[in-house]
């Protein structure tokens, strides 16, 4: 879908931001452009819907030079979304989200109806639709940026950062967010951050890159972490990049004990409510402490480990897809279930 073939851009001042990519950017599939600041990550995606016009080289969309092509028409058929989500703050959300259809031609009936369909495919209520961005949390905005990128349901989507300006949490909801849409709509997406970790969690497939845009690596999340090409990306992994791996593998290996046969570690005792839920782990002789879970699912090895880890028994509850309590599994499962053979070592658990 898209191809850098020598792409490079070397300012007036001659500062070389990119000097000569090779790239292809599979369709249908999540790839990430990591690395340090300066190393030409927004330059590159940029190249794409021609906000940066490279100084040699090419881009490709579907074959066609992307500098043949006239650039308002090109960028109005990519989603484009940013930090900040940088919705127009005169306009309500539904407007927001309608802007490209409007600049398509669309009628505002027909626009906003779309609008509507895109405020529930990114999870925001239908009353979200009259309000400003202002009065949005920053979550809720990032949401409105994608809708916006997706309105008129363009094949690529370029993604700046797009989860850098909120907290963690808010992060990782929105990540999971994105997981899912891709799992609907298979965009050809280009995504550029800096955080290794959102990397390996997003990317079907992984470009690190060095200073002018050199590619260090280009690997599937798996391979990266586990085979890194030289110590350059080895020290950008980080040391924990073994902790990372784990989120990388389903949590579905994990032997687990059955309720019917205790639920009892070291004179803890599993708690649930009438319907089955766990509530916390009791001592007659400590004070009671939460039990943190995991379901086999669609969590991670690194999910069931956490818990596993945080909880006073050792052992982390097994839930089912509604979370009720379905059984126990203690640390030594987790960790026997880490030497086990991966079946599908590219894809995070969820992600089919």
């Amino acid at each position: 879908m898209i191809r850098f073939d020598g792409a490079a851009k070397r300012h007036p001042d001659g500062t070389v931001a990119v000097e000569g990519l090779d790239l292809d950017v599979p369709a249908g599939r999540i790839t990430v452009l990591v690395g340090p600041s300066g190393c030409g990550k927004t330059t590159l995606l940029r190249m794409v819907n021609r906000m940066v016009e490279p100084t040699g080289g090419r881009v490709l969309l579907d074959g066609t030079d992307v500098a043949e092509l006239d650039a308002a028409k090109l960028r109005r058929g990519i989603g484009y979304v940013i930090q900040q989500a940088g919705l127009f703050p005169h306009r309500r959300v539904i407007d927001n989200i309608a802007t490209v259809p409007y600049l398509l031609g669309w009628d505002k009936k027909r626009a906003r109806a779309r609008a509507a369909e895109l405020l529930d495919l990114v999870g925001l209520a239908p009353e979200t639709a009259k309000r400003y961005p202002f009065q949005l949390s920053g979550g809720q905005q990032q949401r409105v940026g994608v809708a916006r990128a997706l309105a008129a349901d363009p094949p690529v989507l370029l993604m700046d950062e797009p989860f850098s300006a909120v907290d963690p949490v808010v992060r990782a909801g929105l990540q999971e967010e994105l997981l899912r849409l891709q799992g609907e709509l298979n965009k050809t997406v280009l995504f550029v951050t800096h955080d290794i970790e959102e990397a390996v969690r997003l990317g079907d497939q992984v470009v690190v890159l060095r200073e002018h845009g050199r590619i260090a690596q280009q690997a599937d999340p798996h391979t990266l972490l586990t085979s890194p090409a030289d110590e350059g990306v080895a020290g950008f992994l980080g040391r924990d990049r073994g902790l990372r791996g784990l989120g990388l593998r389903p949590a579905d290996g994990i032997a687990v004990r059955p309720l019917a046969e205790g639920t009892g570690y070291a004179g803890w005792q599993l708690a649930l409510d009438s319907a089955g839920r766990p509530l916390e782990w009791r001592h007659p002789d400590q004070l009671s402490s939460p039990a943190p879970g995991f379901r086999p699912g669609t969590d991670t090895l690194r999910t069931a480990l956490d818990a596993a880890v945080l909880s006073p028994a050792g052992a982390a509850v097994v839930l089912d897809a509604q979370g009720l309590a379905a059984g126990t599994a203690d640390r030594a499962a987790v960790l026997a279930a880490l030497t086990q053979p991966q079946t599908d070592q590219s894809r995070v658990a969820g992600r089919a």
